[in-house]
Formats: C-alpha cells, structure tokens, sequence
C-alpha cells in the first residue's frame, strides 16, 4: 500500500518549478556496464527526487579505440555539470574508470562515487581519488549531489 501525505492548496517538492538542466556523466569499470545501466535507465523514474531536470551522459568504451574514446569522453565530461562514477570492486584496477576519475579532477568537474560493492567495509577497493568522495547506490542520494551542483 503506498501512502502518501497531500495538503490541498500547497505544491507538493514534484509540482514546483523545475531549476537549473544539468548535466551528469555517468562513468564505470568496463565490467559495471550493467550497473551504469540500470542508474541511467531509471533516470525518468527517479527524476522526482530532485530539484533539477537532468540528462546523463555515458561513453562506452568497446565501440572505439582507446585514443577516440578518450577524446569523446573527455568532451562529454567537460561539458558536464558533475560526474558519478560506479564503484565496485573492480574500478580501482579498470584502467579506463581510472582516467575517467582523473580527466573529471583535472577539468574540475565536481565528482561522487556510487558504491555498489558488495562488501562496503573494504575501503583498499575505492580508487584514492574517490576517498571521502562516495555515496550510497539510491536517489535520495544522487538527488544531494545533482542538487547541490
């Protein structure tokens, strides 16, 4: 059963006015693809939780050579208004969400890890760039991040 709480004549967080359209490029270990996938899929669905309207951008890797890649994601990342990157416990060794994490710093896009790991506690699988720089797999968490931007 879903409940929820309605005051006739004030606007719910959902009806007021839409701020700012940002942008958010969404990063991952070649072997997360599946995870990246389901936050970017579920964009329309989650798209309540936050002030803004919003769009995601990804690039994948597998179609291009890594030199193309590079420079196709880095545009994309430059234009962004934030990274998220997935974390699992591959990212730290996957040579690719590497760079991804270094190209948003060395821009000065503001960046938050997504942690999906299956063991949280083990912090030696955060890539050192993303330490103190994570959250939890949810909207009510995406939704700080892309509204504090």
């Amino acid at each position: 059963m879903i409940i929820h709480n309605v005051v006739i004549g004030k606007q719910t967080k959902n009806q007021q006015c839409q701020s700012e359209h940002k942008k958010i490029y969404v990063g991952c270990a070649e072997t997360d693809l599946r995870y990246r996938e389901l936050l970017v899929n579920g964009r329309q669905r989650w798209s309540f939780h936050t002030r803004n309207t919003f769009d995601f951008l990804t690039s994948d890797r597998s179609s291009s050579a890594s030199e193309q890649w590079q420079e196709a994601a880095e545009s994309k990342i430059r234009k962004s208004d934030g990274v998220m990157m997935v974390v699992s416990e591959h990212t730290a060794s996957d040579s690719g969400a590497k760079w991804e994490i270094a190209c948003a710093l060395s821009n000065s896009v503001p960046i938050v890890g997504v942690d999906i790991r299956k063991h949280p506690d083990d912090n030696g699988s955060i890539p050192e760039k993303l330490v103190g720089k994570m959250t939890r797999f949810g909207w009510e968490w995406f939704a700080a991040f892309i509204d504090g931007l």
